[in-house]
Protein backbone atom coordinates (compact mmCIF):
# COMPACT_ATOMS: atom_id res chain seq x y z
CA UNK A 1 0.00 0.00 0.00
CA UNK A 2 1.06 3.41 -0.96
CA UNK A 3 1.93 5.07 2.30
CA UNK A 4 1.63 8.80 3.24
CA UNK A 5 5.03 10.22 3.07
CA UNK A 6 6.42 13.52 5.00
CA UNK A 7 7.18 16.56 2.21
CA UNK A 8 9.35 18.58 4.86
CA UNK A 9 11.78 20.38 2.48
CA UNK A 10 9.65 20.10 -0.79
CA UNK A 11 10.64 23.54 -1.20
CA UNK A 12 13.67 21.84 -3.00
CA UNK A 13 11.42 20.49 -5.48
CA UNK A 14 12.01 24.10 -7.63
CA UNK A 15 15.74 23.20 -8.03
CA UNK A 16 14.93 19.68 -8.68
CA UNK A 17 12.35 20.12 -11.53
CA UNK A 18 8.82 20.34 -10.89
CA UNK A 19 6.42 21.08 -13.10
CA UNK A 20 4.36 24.07 -13.09
CA UNK A 21 0.51 23.69 -14.03
CA UNK A 22 -1.95 25.85 -14.55
CA UNK A 23 -4.76 24.82 -12.32
CA UNK A 24 -6.07 22.84 -9.84
CA UNK A 25 -6.72 19.16 -11.08
CA UNK A 26 -10.39 18.19 -11.44
CA UNK A 27 -11.46 15.06 -9.97
CA UNK A 28 -13.06 12.49 -11.66
CA UNK A 29 -13.65 8.88 -11.81
CA UNK A 30 -13.61 6.74 -15.48
CA UNK A 31 -14.47 3.36 -16.12
CA UNK A 32 -13.17 1.02 -18.94
CA UNK A 33 -13.71 -1.87 -20.95
CA UNK A 34 -10.27 -3.71 -20.88
CA UNK A 35 -9.43 -6.41 -23.43
CA UNK A 36 -6.04 -8.13 -23.57
CA UNK A 37 -5.01 -8.69 -26.61
CA UNK A 38 -3.89 -12.42 -27.45
CA UNK A 39 -5.36 -13.80 -24.05
CA UNK A 40 -9.15 -15.22 -23.76
CA UNK A 41 -10.08 -12.42 -21.31
CA UNK A 42 -11.67 -9.01 -20.37
CA UNK A 43 -11.73 -6.71 -17.39
CA UNK A 44 -12.94 -3.86 -16.39
CA UNK A 45 -10.36 -0.75 -16.06
CA UNK A 46 -11.11 2.26 -13.43
CA UNK A 47 -9.20 5.12 -13.41
CA UNK A 48 -9.58 7.68 -10.66
CA UNK A 49 -8.02 11.34 -9.53
CA UNK A 50 -9.54 12.28 -6.15
CA UNK A 51 -7.88 14.92 -3.36
CA UNK A 52 -6.33 13.44 -0.56
CA UNK A 53 -5.45 16.37 1.53
CA UNK A 54 -4.72 19.97 1.42
CA UNK A 55 -2.77 20.24 -2.49
CA UNK A 56 -2.26 16.38 -2.01
CA UNK A 57 -3.66 13.93 -5.08
CA UNK A 58 -4.31 10.48 -5.62
CA UNK A 59 -4.10 9.22 -9.40
CA UNK A 60 -4.86 5.58 -9.59
CA UNK A 61 -5.76 3.08 -12.12
CA UNK A 62 -7.02 -0.12 -11.97
CA UNK A 63 -7.69 -3.70 -14.49
CA UNK A 64 -9.37 -6.48 -13.20
CA UNK A 65 -10.85 -9.53 -14.27
CA UNK A 66 -11.31 -13.05 -12.60
CA UNK A 67 -7.91 -13.98 -13.82
CA UNK A 68 -6.00 -11.52 -13.18
CA UNK A 69 -5.21 -7.34 -12.13
CA UNK A 70 -3.70 -4.51 -13.35
CA UNK A 71 -2.86 -1.92 -10.66
CA UNK A 72 -1.02 1.50 -10.32
CA UNK A 73 -1.32 4.12 -8.49
CA UNK A 74 0.86 8.01 -7.96
CA UNK A 75 0.67 9.84 -5.02
CA UNK A 76 1.51 13.84 -5.91
CA UNK A 77 1.23 17.38 -3.99
CA UNK A 78 0.80 21.02 -5.87
CA UNK A 79 2.98 23.10 -4.57
CA UNK A 80 2.65 26.79 -5.79
CA UNK A 81 0.92 24.96 -9.12
CA UNK A 82 4.13 22.33 -9.35
CA UNK A 83 3.45 18.89 -9.80
CA UNK A 84 5.55 16.90 -7.46
CA UNK A 85 5.37 13.48 -7.52
CA UNK A 86 6.04 11.47 -3.99
CA UNK A 87 5.13 7.93 -4.39
CA UNK A 88 4.66 5.19 -7.02
CA UNK A 89 2.71 1.95 -6.70
CA UNK A 90 2.47 -1.01 -9.68
CA UNK A 91 0.96 -4.42 -9.07
CA UNK A 92 0.14 -7.10 -11.57
CA UNK A 93 -0.74 -10.83 -10.87
CA UNK A 94 -2.10 -13.47 -13.13
CA UNK A 95 -0.84 -11.74 -16.72
CA UNK A 96 2.55 -13.94 -17.28
CA UNK A 97 4.92 -12.95 -14.33
CA UNK A 98 3.58 -10.58 -11.34
CA UNK A 99 5.65 -7.74 -11.22
CA UNK A 100 5.46 -4.96 -8.25
CA UNK A 101 6.86 -1.69 -8.15
CA UNK A 102 7.23 1.02 -5.35
CA UNK A 103 9.00 3.97 -5.76
CA UNK A 104 9.37 6.97 -3.13
CA UNK A 105 10.23 10.64 -4.73
CA UNK A 106 12.42 12.00 -1.99
CA UNK A 107 13.19 15.66 -3.36
CA UNK A 108 15.15 16.91 -0.17
CA UNK A 109 17.75 14.32 -0.97
CA UNK A 110 17.13 14.16 -4.62
CA UNK A 111 16.96 10.72 -4.92
CA UNK A 112 14.31 8.44 -5.98
CA UNK A 113 14.48 4.70 -4.55
CA UNK A 114 12.96 1.63 -5.28
CA UNK A 115 12.01 -0.70 -2.53
CA UNK A 116 11.01 -4.22 -3.92
CA UNK A 117 13.90 -4.32 -6.36
CA UNK A 118 15.79 -2.25 -4.86
CA UNK A 119 18.07 0.78 -6.52
CA UNK A 120 18.86 4.47 -6.07
CA UNK A 121 19.00 7.02 -8.55
CA UNK A 122 19.10 10.98 -8.54
CA UNK A 123 16.10 13.38 -9.57
CA UNK A 124 16.92 15.09 -12.46
CA UNK A 125 14.75 18.46 -13.60
CA UNK A 126 10.98 17.75 -13.90
CA UNK A 127 11.40 13.53 -13.72
CA UNK A 128 7.38 11.88 -13.24
CA UNK A 129 6.88 8.54 -12.84
CA UNK A 130 5.14 6.16 -15.17
CA UNK A 131 1.21 7.02 -14.48
CA UNK A 132 1.50 10.71 -13.47
CA UNK A 133 3.15 11.76 -16.87
CA UNK A 134 -0.34 10.98 -18.22
CA UNK A 135 -1.28 13.69 -16.02
CA UNK A 136 1.06 16.09 -17.17
CA UNK A 137 -0.22 15.33 -20.63
CA UNK A 138 -3.22 16.34 -19.95
CA UNK A 139 -1.86 19.33 -18.27
CA UNK A 140 0.52 20.05 -21.78
CA UNK A 141 -2.59 19.72 -24.27
CA UNK A 142 -5.21 21.76 -21.90
CA UNK A 143 -2.61 24.62 -21.75
CA UNK A 144 -2.05 24.67 -25.96
CA UNK A 145 -5.88 24.52 -26.15
CA UNK A 146 -6.93 27.46 -23.63
CA UNK A 147 -3.80 29.49 -25.53
CA UNK A 148 -5.34 29.05 -29.09
CA UNK A 149 -1.45 27.30 -29.49
CA UNK A 150 -0.63 24.18 -32.09
CA UNK A 151 -0.75 20.48 -30.66
CA UNK A 152 3.18 20.84 -28.54
CA UNK A 153 5.56 17.95 -28.93
CA UNK A 154 5.43 16.21 -25.30
CA UNK A 155 8.54 15.05 -23.57
CA UNK A 156 8.98 13.56 -20.47
CA UNK A 157 11.52 12.29 -17.98
CA UNK A 158 10.21 9.22 -16.18
CA UNK A 159 11.74 7.05 -13.46
CA UNK A 160 11.42 3.45 -14.74
CA UNK A 161 13.58 0.53 -14.50
CA UNK A 162 16.36 1.75 -12.26
CA UNK A 163 16.95 4.94 -14.46
CA UNK A 164 15.63 7.80 -16.11
CA UNK A 165 13.83 7.43 -19.43
CA UNK A 166 12.65 9.36 -21.99
CA UNK A 167 9.04 8.91 -23.30
CA UNK A 168 8.27 11.18 -26.20
CA UNK A 169 4.90 12.08 -27.68
CA UNK A 170 3.57 13.62 -30.39
CA UNK A 171 -0.19 14.52 -31.54
CA UNK A 172 -1.06 12.98 -34.74
CA UNK A 173 -4.70 14.31 -34.89
CA UNK A 174 -8.60 14.09 -33.80
CA UNK A 175 -10.92 11.38 -34.04
CA UNK A 176 -14.36 10.88 -33.14
CA UNK A 177 -14.50 7.57 -30.76
CA UNK A 178 -17.64 5.78 -30.12
CA UNK A 179 -18.52 4.89 -27.05
CA UNK A 180 -21.32 3.67 -25.07
CA UNK A 181 -21.42 6.96 -23.51
CA UNK A 182 -21.99 8.53 -26.79
CA UNK A 183 -19.62 10.19 -29.65
CA UNK A 184 -16.58 11.75 -27.96
CA UNK A 185 -14.33 13.91 -30.21
CA UNK A 186 -11.00 13.09 -29.43
CA UNK A 187 -6.77 14.31 -29.30
CA UNK A 188 -4.87 11.32 -30.88
CA UNK A 189 -1.42 11.36 -29.19
CA UNK A 190 1.18 8.69 -30.04
CA UNK A 191 3.94 7.62 -28.26
CA UNK A 192 7.53 7.86 -30.30
CA UNK A 193 9.71 5.15 -30.27
CA UNK A 194 13.09 3.97 -31.24
CA UNK A 195 12.64 1.02 -33.32
CA UNK A 196 10.76 -1.89 -31.73
CA UNK A 197 7.49 -3.36 -32.12
CA UNK A 198 5.92 -1.99 -29.44
CA UNK A 199 3.12 1.15 -29.55
CA UNK A 200 1.23 3.08 -27.42
CA UNK A 201 -1.60 5.20 -28.66
CA UNK A 202 -3.82 7.78 -26.29
CA UNK A 203 -6.65 9.21 -27.27
CA UNK A 204 -7.97 12.21 -24.98
CA UNK A 205 -11.42 14.06 -24.56
CA UNK A 206 -10.83 18.18 -25.10
CA UNK A 207 -13.97 18.47 -23.78
CA UNK A 208 -13.07 16.89 -20.55
CA UNK A 209 -9.71 18.34 -19.64
CA UNK A 210 -8.48 15.29 -22.05
CA UNK A 211 -9.72 12.64 -19.59
CA UNK A 212 -8.71 9.67 -21.22
CA UNK A 213 -11.42 7.87 -23.74
CA UNK A 214 -9.56 5.08 -25.41
CA UNK A 215 -5.88 3.71 -25.01
CA UNK A 216 -4.25 0.78 -27.02
CA UNK A 217 -0.91 -0.76 -26.58
CA UNK A 218 0.55 -3.47 -28.75
CA UNK A 219 3.73 -5.54 -27.70
CA UNK A 220 5.69 -8.11 -29.27
CA UNK A 221 3.63 -10.80 -31.48
CA UNK A 222 -0.06 -8.55 -31.36
CA UNK A 223 0.04 -8.81 -27.37
CA UNK A 224 -1.27 -5.64 -25.48
CA UNK A 225 -4.08 -3.98 -23.97
CA UNK A 226 -6.71 -1.85 -25.04
CA UNK A 227 -8.73 0.26 -22.69
CA UNK A 228 -12.42 2.33 -23.95
CA UNK A 229 -14.33 4.64 -22.42
CA UNK A 230 -18.04 3.15 -20.81
CA UNK A 231 -18.80 5.49 -18.25
CA UNK A 232 -17.34 8.54 -16.53
CA UNK A 233 -18.20 11.23 -13.81
CA UNK A 234 -16.12 14.33 -14.47
CA UNK A 235 -16.48 17.27 -11.66
CA UNK A 236 -19.14 15.05 -10.28
CA UNK A 237 -21.21 14.96 -13.55
CA UNK A 238 -21.56 12.14 -15.78
CA UNK A 239 -20.10 12.68 -18.93
CA UNK A 240 -22.06 11.97 -22.20
CA UNK A 241 -21.11 12.41 -26.02
CA UNK A 242 -23.59 12.75 -28.93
Amino acid sequence: MIRTVSIIGLFAFCIAGAIEVTAEPTPFRAVYKADYKGLPLSAVGIRELKQIEDSKYLLSSTAKSFFASVTEQSIFTLEEQHIVPLEYQYKRTGIGKNREVNLTFDWEAGKVTSELKPWEIELTDGTLDKLLFQFRMREDLQDALQNGQPWPDMNYKVADGGRIKNYNFKVTGEEFIDTPVGRIRTVKAVRIREGGERSTTFWLAPNYEFMLVRLLQIEKKGKGFELLLTEAEFNGEQVQGF
